[in-house]
C-alpha cells in the first residue's frame, strides 16, 4: 500500500515546525541573556561611578587600626582559628590610593578557614586580599589549614 501523497507534504513540514521551533526558543533564550548583560553593565557603570566616592569616604586613620585587627582577631577566634601571627605594615601607595599593609597567619579546621575569608568584608572596613597561601598545616594530614594572607586596608 503506497502512503497518501499529503503524508509526503506533512513529515517534512512538521520537521520544518519543530527547527523553528528551536530556533525560537534559541533566539528568546538569547533575548534574555542580552537584557541580563545590559544589566549587569548598568550595575558595573553605577558601581563604576560610585567608586570614586567611597574612596573619598572610605580611608582608616591610623589610630582606628587597633580596633580593625582586634576585629580580625575575634573574627579568627569565633571560627575556631589560631592567631601565628600578625603584621602590620605602613602605609604605602598602591596605584593611585594609599593603603596599610596587614600580614596576617591563621590555622585552624577547613570550615573555619573558609567561615572566616566569608566573613571577612564583615570587619566594617575597606579590606582586599592582595595575596594569599592556603595550605595544610605542618603535621596534619590535611585537617587543619594554614592560611597567609597579605591584606590591605585603604589609608588616607
Amino acid at each position: 500500500m503506497k502512503p497518501p501523497i499529503w503524508l509526503w507534504f506533512l513529515l517534512p513540514l512538521l520537521a520544518l515546525l519543530w527547527s523553528a521551533r528551536e530556533v525560537a526558543l534559541g533566539f528568546a533564550q538569547y533575548q534574555r541573556a542580552r537584557a541580563e548583560v545590559r544589566a549587569l553593565e548598568r550595575q558595573a557603570e553605577a558601581l563604576a561611578k560610585a567608586l570614586p566616592q567611597a574612596l573619598a569616604e572610605a580611608p582608616v586613620q591610623e589610630r582606628e587600626l587597633p580596633f580593625l585587627y582586634e576585629a580580625l582577631l575575634r573574627l579568627a577566634e569565633r571560627e575556631g582559628l589560631t592567631l601565628k601571627g600578625l603584621v602590620p605594615g605602613q602605609a604605602e601607595a598602591v596605584g593611585e590610593v594609599r593603603s596599610w599593609r596587614v600580614e596576617l597567619g591563621l590555622e585552624g579546621p577547613y570550615p573555619g578557614v573558609l567561615a572566616f575569608l566569608d566573613r571577612l568584608p564583615e570587619a566594617g572596613k575597606p579590606l582586599w586580599v592582595e595575596r594569599y597561601r592556603l595550605e595544610p598545616a605542618e603535621g596534619t594530614r590535611g585537617e587543619r589549614l594554614a592560611l597567609d594572607l597579605v591584606l590591605r586596608v585603604l589609608a588616607p
